[in-house]
């Protein structure tokens, strides 16, 4: 039976396969929509309107150049109702106007900051050239013969389709410009179809050509557009992966910042803001290490505090802590030399470590804490001794030898503590360990 079960249910890769290929396709599309979402329609008007002033402004007036140099190659000869020189003059200063304008709007960024009036501009600026195109095909066809007529309007043919795949991305300026030159001359060749005898073709095919250029334009545009969208959807996503990864960076920072203080924090005691045993064994071993190397003494006074549970049970814990806090200040300001240090062991019992101080130096230390703590005047009715909080301590000081541990020293002072308390309290004793 349990055989039957397993070959009916197989769970292998192949059965999650199925599930999974859609989750990815979901994923993947989720993803993709995101970003696009990210890509407003005035963003990618913008860069569809810089690419086209930066192809434009040379592509399409340079085939309007080139046209005009056609022409004037075509026409030299002819007798025409106006000169020649000043109509190539006029076209060439209406397609230089055309690409200052392009490379004026470019530097002010007109693409990004007014778009909707650039189009127009644009548009305009075709209206123009077309226009100008177009009657002068009209004009110069009544003064010239029947192949001179035909290359003309192969020539701005030529110009018109020449420029469309880099003009053409903004359609209102290519269309605009292809059918004022085109559709117009194509109604007056359909007008005068009988004066000559290809005037009706010719205007069947500059009719038609414009649909074909719409139609080639659209196309186009299309390609274009989904290029610069795509390319402005990849620079959207390095933009949030670079802010992602710039606030993951600021974020590794704080944690790394946090965790430095959770374990400062974890190093000091939190009632009275003194170091904990915790913090103060690695600070143990480098002072005695320390002492050691250079042959430099080194104290340990044990601090106690007199009948503390008693004080607790008389007065409560609230007041007890409070008692705490005095005496760490106290220890905190009688160890005020650098490398000296107040440590809470537990409890009501303190270490003060104390580098460099030989026995006198440190029975001093600990009778300006015993005598400092005592100047408190803490009430304290349950001690024997003189009814106010006071402090027992044991001291160990010299110069420490190459095999003494800070255990040996904790030891003695320890026990000097013990016999404080013995003979006592509110005392101080010397330990009689010899370092």
């Amino acid at each position: 039976m349990l055989e039957r079960t397993v070959l009916c249910h197989p769970v292998t890769h192949r059965a999650i396969l199925p599930f999974f290929c859609p989750l990815v396709a979901v994923l993947y599309y989720s993803l993709g929509m995101l970003y696009q979402r990210k890509i407003s329609r005035d963003d990618s008007l913008g860069a569809k309107l810089a690419f086209q002033l930066q192809t434009a402004r040379f592509a399409g007036v340079g085939a309007q150049v080139l046209a005009v140099a056609a022409v004037a190659s075509l026409l030299r000869y002819q007798s025409l109702p106006v000169s020649l020189p000043v109509w190539c003059g006029a076209m060439l200063t209406l397609a230089l106007g055309q690409s200052l304008h392009m490379v004026w709007a470019l530097r002010k960024q007109h693409h990004l900051t007014r778009p909707v009036s650039l189009v127009r501009q644009l548009a305009f600026s075709a209206l123009l050239g077309g226009s100008a195109w177009s009657a002068s095909i009209v004009l110069f066809s009544q003064f010239v013969s029947d192949d001179l007529l035909l290359a003309l309007v192969t020539v701005l043919v030529i110009a018109s389709v020449a420029p469309i795949v880099v003009t053409s991305v903004i359609a209102e300026f290519y269309l605009v410009w292809s059918c004022t030159a085109l559709i117009p001359l194509a109604t007056w060749f359909a007008w005068h179809y009988d004066a000559r005898p290809f005037n009706l073709l010719l205007a069947g095919l500059l009719t038609g050509l414009p649909l074909l250029l719409a139609t080639l334009s659209v196309g186009s545009r299309r390609t274009f557009g989904e290029m610069l969208d795509s390319s402005l959807e990849r620079e959207a996503m390095a933009q949030d992966m670079a802010e992602l990864t710039e606030s993951l960076r600021a974020k590794n920072v704080q944690l790394q910042e946090a965790r430095k203080q959770l374990a400062d924090l974890a190093k000091l005691d939190e009632l009275t803001g003194l170091r904990n045993r915790r913090g103060a064994d690695q600070v143990f071993d480098m002072e005695l290490s320390r002492a050691q190397r250079l042959g430099t003494p080194l104290a340990v006074v044990m601090v106690d505090v007199d009948h503390f549970k008693a004080y607790n049970d008389t007065y409560g814990h609230p007041d007890g802590d409070v008692v705490l806090k005095d005496i760490a200040a106290v220890l905190r300001s009688v160890t005020s030399r650098a490398g000296d240090l107040a440590i809470r062991m537990g409890g009501e019992e303190f270490l003060l470590l104390l580098p460099g101080t030989g026995e006198a130096d440190a029975m001093a230390t600990a009778e300006k804490a015993r005598r400092r703590i005592m100047e408190l005047s803490i009430e304290h009715k349950a001690s024997p001794t003189g009814g106010v909080v006071t402090v027992s301590q044991g001291v160990v000081a010299g110069t420490p030898a190459m095999a003494t541990t800070f255990a040996e020293l904790h030891a003695a002072a320890d026990k000097a503590l013990y016999a404080s308390k013995e003979s006592g309290r509110n005392s101080i004793t010397l330990a009689a360990f010899r370092t």
